[in-house]
């Protein structure tokens, strides 16, 4: 696996040689003629075609159009399997070739529209008159590199566009020249080294409250700020009083509620009596029902009145007590929903409030969450539950360790870093908000992991790959999927073994 940073060269001198090729659109000008056939055009690029409309395009000249997972001759501008010049042993000189498109006559669409339209109909058959293209899985087996001694389907000189679709542990292949071009490059090796110590992946992270335990404390009725009784920074228990409103809404909603409870009381005392005397034949059966109706309603009104109280915040004890005294007073009590630390005020004696206004920030400071930013390239190791340890920029000795709960599906557009959260114990409440810090995401592991060196992995669409050595003149470019281990060094934790 080379080690050093002349593999950088060697890409740039192989990137280089593949740019050398010519390449031609559609109308490319004069071209020498070419002859019937097949295998006769080592000379010409199947570039001297043309098209009837103004900005009409083919395959050959918009690559968008080419058949999916089918390899393509970029030195010779046609399908690797339509290209006799580096595929001779595959041409069926039984069938009409068509020169211009470097097709089979039978399957050329440029030449014969028609055959789009029964495309899909015709089997896949090299000996029948089909234009469906080879599978990909055809083409490993059938086409062969003769220029570079590898499987069409895995040569990174002629193939390089398949780099971007390599899954971990794939690779592609690259043949020097002779056997001591790796030499004269000046490429070093070196074995992956085997170790215990468990990888991880880098973040910068910030402290921020847990969203989960924040409430918002705001009114449920408008008016007008009475009392503060807590300051921020207080710790305040469940139920605790936070503010006093005067509120005319619930002045009125009280009203309500004792006339409904006195109308509830009244009518009930009717309809019992209209029962009595129905009992002993003195009432008339309409007078019971219309007592009994009458009744009803009350009651109705009198639930009505209490669930709108309920919808204001007072608690059942409150609401008995107003029933019982028949308070209709227009005083409002704020109180906290949960245990927890008070750390915002908005809250001013005097002022105007309406439901939605916060008055307070609660949050409960027993935990807090660390926002990650995790390069891209390492996020694709993250799972929910892996252990996260983070130290605070700024202040000795103050470190935090969590679970990490949850990491973005997208990348953000301005950093190109992926998001994560974790959760963080802070019992002692040294951990505030806003804190920034460097964290490591640790990557659960069975066994030992394989290092190398930090310099042998190379990035390209920001996926990392290594170098591998098959022979003196005949080195594998793989994907990998690695982890910063140390500074110098990364963890390969898909894609290497350690021989």
């Amino acid at each position: 696996m080379p080690s050093f940073s002349s593999i950088r060269r060697l890409v740039g001198l192989l990137a280089c040689s593949l740019l050398l090729v010519p390449l031609s659109g559609c109308g490319g000008g004069d071209s020498p003629p070419k002859e019937e056939g097949g295998g006769n055009e080592s000379s010409q690029v199947a570039d001297a075609h043309s098209h009837s409309k103004a900005g009409e395009t083919c395959f050959i000249c918009d690559a968008s159009k080419r058949d999916a997972g089918r390899l393509w001759c970029t030195e010779h501008a046609r399908y690797e399997d339509r290209c006799w010049i580096c595929q001779p042993q595959l041409e069926d000189k039984t069938r009409l070739y068509c020169a211009e498109h470097s097709l089979y006559e039978d399957e050329c669409f440029l030449c014969h529209p028609e055959l789009k339209e029964t495309e899909s109909e015709t089997p896949d058959d090299e000996s029948s008159s089909s234009s469906g293209p080879p599978t990909e899985s055809r083409a490993s087996t059938e086409l062969f590199c003769n220029e570079h001694q590898v499987p069409e389907l895995e040569c990174g000189i002629c193939q390089p566009q398949r780099t971007a679709e390599l899954k971990p542990g794939e690779e592609l292949k690259v043949r020097f020249e002779s056997a001591e071009s790796a030499t004269k490059a000046g490429l070093r090796t070196t074995s992956p080294q085997e170790s215990e110590v468990q990888a991880s992946v880098s973040a910068v992270c910030e402290v921020q409250y847990n969203e989960n335990a924040v409430a918002r404390i705001t009114p449920l009725a408008a008016g007008i700020v009475r009392r503060v009784l807590v300051d921020v920074g207080s710790e305040v228990e469940a139920g605790e009083v936070l503010v006093e409103l005067h509120s005319a809404e619930i002045a009125a909603a009280r009203t309500a509620f004792v006339s409904a409870a006195v109308d509830a009381e009244l009518k009930k005392v009717s309809f019992e009596r209209e029962q009595g005397l129905a009992a002993k034949k003195i009432s008339s059966e309409k007078d019971l029902q219309e007592a009994s109706a009458a009744h009803r309603t009350a009651e109705l009104a009198l639930s009505t009145a209490r669930q709108r109280l309920l919808n204001y915040g007072l608690s059942a004890r409150e609401i008995a007590r107003i029933e019982e005294t028949t308070d209709a007073s227009a005083t409002l009590l704020v109180r906290a929903p949960y245990a927890g630390t008070l750390v915002e005020r908005a809250a001013v004696v005097g002022e105007a409030v309406e439901p939605g206004k916060a008055l307070f920030t609660l949050a409960d400071l027993s935990t807090m969450w660390l926002s990650l930013s995790i390069p891209a390239a390492g996020a694709q190791l993250l799972q929910s539950g892996l252990a996260v340890e983070a130290t605070m920029s700024g202040v000795s000795g103050l470190s935090a360790r969590g679970e990490l709960t949850w990491v973005n599906s997208a990348i953000d557009e301005r950093s190109r870093m992926v998001r994560a959260r974790a959760v963080v114990p802070n019992g002692d409440r040294r951990l505030k908000a806003g804190m920034f810090g460097e964290a490591q995401v640790l990557l659960s592991s069975s066994g030992p992991v394989l290092n190398v060196p930090a310099e042998a992995v190379q990035y390209f669409e920001n996926q990392p790959y290594v170098f591998v050595k098959h022979a003196e003149d005949l080195y594998g470019l793989r994907r990998v999927v690695v982890a910063r281990s140390t500074d110098n060094v990364f963890a390969v934790t898909a894609g290497l073994l350690p021989n």
